[in-house]
């Protein structure tokens, strides 16, 4: 294959993916490519809705990260081009001191499937000051079945050893698991009995993280994925220049002017 062809191939499949709610199919059951998990342009005028009972009952966070509006000292990477200053700064919930940076997905996401190599690398080897925290993101009502099972796997206590098989089931096995009972038999792979799996899945705690986490994504104004927020001031996408390989070098450097300016 010429290089044109692959580079042509790696814009297509790490394109945003954006919310917008798949065609009924009139089946839950449908195959991952009936769902909206094709990668498209990202929409730059439509925000996702805020529901107003999910922020009403979302935890509160711990702290509010204040905007930092200093011009950064590395060239290389330029506000705009690079990443986007969300203004205003948005709380974060990791202890003081810590910079948090979160890993905003869908499992349905080509885009998100290609950086998540990178990001699960970036985190074994990542600054002491900064906080890995995975979120899923459920834009629309179709994105929700796997936010669902991401939030029953860090229940069980098992989300590191599932998060890269989940990603590999819907894409390379083709199993959208976006029913329960597919949830349930994946989840028993992991020596999850099934009733413990359905209780997982369906519990109130999981419920709420859902809810959560849409408000969350709302306050990130976010309309599409992969992104990775860094101490709810900035956003990286995976379409930067560079591609995937170069978010964590841009992740590490707002990381380290974040560690500054807490000093």
């Amino acid at each position: 294959m010429t290089r044109t062809a692959l580079a042509l191939l790696a814009a297509v499949l790490l394109a945003a993916c954006s919310p917008e709610p798949p065609a009924s199919t009139g089946s839950t059951d449908a195959a991952p490519a009936a769902q909206s998990s094709q990668p498209v342009s990202r929409p730059t005028t439509q925000a996702p809705a805020q529901p107003r009972a999910a922020e009403q009952q979302a935890p509160a966070p711990t702290r509010v990260a204040q905007a930092n509006t200093a011009p950064a000292s590395d060239a290389r990477f330029v506000a705009g081009e690079h990443y986007r200053v969300l203004n205003p700064a948005q709380p974060t919930s990791v202890a003081p001191g810590k910079v948090e940076v979160v890993d905003v997905f869908w499992y349905g996401c080509g885009g998100c499937y290609m950086l998540a190599p990178y990001l699960e690398a970036w985190a074994k080897s990542k600054p002491d000051v900064a906080e890995y925290v995975r979120m899923p993101a459920p834009l629309n009502p179709g994105w929700e079945p796997q936010a669902r099972l991401y939030f029953a796997t860090k229940a069980l206590g098992i989300e590191d050893q599932t998060h890269a098989a989940i990603f590999n089931e819907y894409h390379v096995e083709r199993n959208p698991l976006n029913t329960i009972d597919q949830m349930v038999e994946f989840l028993g792979r992991y020596d999850v009995p099934a009733d413990k799996a359905r209780e997982a899945l369906t519990s109130f705690s999981v419920d709420s993280e859902l809810r959560a986490a849409k408000v969350r994504a709302g306050r990130y104004r976010l309309t599409f994925v992969p992104a990775v927020v860094v101490n709810g001031k900035y956003v990286v996408s995976a379409d930067l220049p560079g591609g995937p390989a170069a978010v964590p070098e841009v992740i590490n450097y707002l990381v380290s002017l974040e560690a500054g300016s807490n000093e």
